[in-house]
């Protein structure tokens, strides 16, 4: 490894802005307004975070999440969201940019507790700093704190734009851990490595530590890092990180099953659903109706009980296309609850239906509830009151007659999609067309306005990419390989056995290595030259 060096010393001000030259290198946007750097003590910490969640927004947004989680029985009488919310971050954050004041705050702290604990891996220092760097820059370009108002009143949306900003975040921090070799996040190995870690993370470790806040929670905290990485390199991967600003620039997504299924949802231009309940349906007399979605992602950390699952966990959730829960308070202080929600398929809607059922049966059983369908339409009503039972029988009944607005697949669309052809011609307008054949792991090719792709057996025998931050050869299992890649500033080839050779960093900061023959030949580095094992020339 060829690691790029971090100055050392008691200037830890110094040191951070280093992070933030690599983060600027890696995203390729400049960073267009100052961030002041700021230490904190995990009181000083938890005092910012109180004083933040009392602005008036933020204490719209906590009050909504606060209603739709005890609607569930998510949280308990006896909890509060905003003392679990607060606790988290003291227990966890070793650092954050606050995008309103435009300043990135590090928890010195935090390096010799548990929480992200930086000094117990290798690199996690440089992950977290690059990671919140990126936040900065981005920001800077294209404004979260207005769209994160804009989205923070409705959950799935909510949980989409954390997703994306955060799955941005945690590509450029990976990168920079891989600071040195031949390999980046977009690199062959290093986007399976991405998918296959972050989708089957196990999170067991996570729960356990974490036991005092409910899984829901806890997951709606930490799952869209892990999937809106997926997400986010599944596209930089095909058209590099402009196809991310591009993102920012045009359609962003707006609910988690974009995020989590982008072939079927996000790049074929997907619409969620929309309810038009008649308002008698939702009581003759109420003070107030609030309404929210939960989602893809929400419907699963909502089934998974105690544990943190993924999504695909529930293979039927990949047939969501839209749910809207309706929260009615009547004149005698009382709630009542309407959720609808429609699917791809009947299938995918009984599926759900019959979990809906399960999980109403174990938390309201001195309650009363009803769950129904009819088609692609679920209706669920519950109440706390045992002799509501009728009442929630005859409101779910009424509910399958909503009016849903839609553009749903037929069913035999939607059943081919689900077919394992063996040839496929994959087209997302906007974004790229191509062919598959035995689901691209004989062969498989991809083209859009500014990128193409071509591989066979899934990149081991042939691998082809070509895009503006990247261009990719190799063959025979990656035995001759040329790499260069802009964003990560290096360029690599190998031919098998006989030479290979590393540069990485331009300028001052350049270093390479080479060798041939194995290095029995002769290497070198910038600072050194052997051959035959006999140095020749040291600087």
């Amino acid at each position: 490894m060829l690691p790029r060096e971090i100055s050392e010393g008691d200037n830890k001000e110094a040191q951070i802005r280093e992070y933030q030259a690599m983060a600027v290198q890696l995203r390729g946007l400049k960073l267009q307004h100052e961030v002041a750097i700021r230490e904190e003590t995990k009181e000083e910490l938890r005092r910012s975070m109180e004083k933040d969640l009392e602005k008036p927004h933020n204490k719209a947004s906590l009050e909504e999440s606060d209603l739709l989680l005890r609607q569930f029985r998510v949280l308990h009488k006896e909890q509060s969201l905003k003392a679990l919310l607060l606790s988290f971050m003291q227990e966890e954050a070793a650092a954050y940019y606050d995008h309103e004041e435009r300043r990135l705050v590090y928890v010195e702290e935090q390096e010799k507790t548990n929480g992200l604990s930086l000094a117990g891996f290798q690199g996690m220092e440089r992950f977290v700093y690059v990671h919140e760097f990126c936040h900065a820059i981005e920001d800077s370009h294209y404004g979260l704190t207005k769209r994160t108002k804009e989205a923070e009143l409705d959950f799935d949306r909510s949980q989409a734009l954390t997703s994306f900003v955060e799955g941005n975040a945690v590509l450029l921090g990976v990168d920079s851990i891989l600071d040195g070799v031949p390999l980046n996040t977009a690199t062959p190995f290093g986007a399976w490595g991405v998918e296959s870690l972050m989708q089957d993370a196990d999170m067991s470790e996570v729960s356990e530590q974490l036991k005092w806040c409910p899984s829901f929670i806890t997951g709606a905290l930490t799952r869209p890092y892990l999937d809106g990485a997926v997400f986010c390199n599944r596209l930089r991967r095909d058209a590099g990180w402009q196809a991310l600003n591009g993102i920012y620039d045009g359609r962003m997504p707006q609910t988690t099953a974009e995020i989590l299924y982008p072939e079927r949802r996000y790049l074929k231009g997907f619409v969620p659903a929309t309810f038009a309940p008649e308002p008698a349906l939702l009581g003759r007399t109420y003070e107030k109706v609030t309404t929210n979605s939960l989602g893809v992602m929400g419907i699963a950390l909502l089934l998974c009980g105690e544990k943190i699952v993924a999504a695909d966990d529930y293979d039927f959730l990949k047939g969501w296309m839209g749910d809207r829960i309706f929260i009615t308070k009547g004149g005698d202080g009382k709630q009542k609850r309407l959720w609808l929600s429609y699917w791809e398929r009947p299938g995918f809607a009984s599926s759900f239906r019959w979990r809906m059922e399960d999980y109403l049966k174990e938390r309201f059983k001195e309650g009363s509830w009803s769950v129904q369908r009819e088609g692609r339409l679920v209706a669920a009503v519950w109440s706390e009151e045992a002799s509501e039972k009728k009442t929630c029988e005859n409101q779910a009944s009424r509910a399958l007659k909503t009016p849903v607005t839609v553009e749903s697949p037929s069913w035999l669309a939607s059943w081919g999609n689900d077919l394992p052809w063996p040839v496929r011609f994959p087209s997302y307008e906007g974004h790229s067309a191509g062919m598959d054949l035995l689901g691209g792991w004989l062969m498989e090719a991809d083209a859009g306005s500014s990128f193409y792709r071509f591989s066979l057996l899934r990149t081991w025998l042939l691998n082809v990419e070509e895009n503006p931050d990247r261009h990719h050869f190799s063959t025979c299992f990656g035995l001759m390989r040329h790499v260069k890649d802009v964003r990560s500033d290096f360029t690599y080839w190998r031919i098998p056995v006989l030479a290979s050779y590393l540069r990485c960093g331009h300028e001052k900061t350049e270093r390479y290595e080479w060798s041939l023959l194995w290095g029995i030949l002769a290497d070198g580095t910038e600072e050194r030259a052997r051959i035959l094992f006999v140095p020749v020339w040291r600087k």
